[in-house]
């Protein structure tokens, strides 16, 4: 999977296809959030992260960086 960014960039790594974003990637030094319109996209980017990494998974996204994060 490949993921656009730059290596020091504070952007979000992001993965689209057919011009539409699939997976949206917020990495902070060793916190990760992900988001996409379908789980299907974040299940497999976690599978792939575990494969060489140990992971844990604390469910949805209610603060990150003292944001408060809300869902539509």
């Amino acid at each position: 999977m490949i993921l656009w960014s730059t290596l020091a960039s504070p952007e979000p790594f992001i993965k689209r296809h057919e011009g539409k974003i699939i997976l949206l990637v917020l990495v902070y030094i060793d916190d990760m959030a992900m988001a996409s319109p379908d789980t299907f996209y974040i299940m497999f980017f976690k599978s792939f992260l575990n494969k060489d990494f140990e992971i844990t998974d604390l469910g949805s996204l209610s603060h990150m960086l003292g944001v408060l994060v809300t869902r539509d």
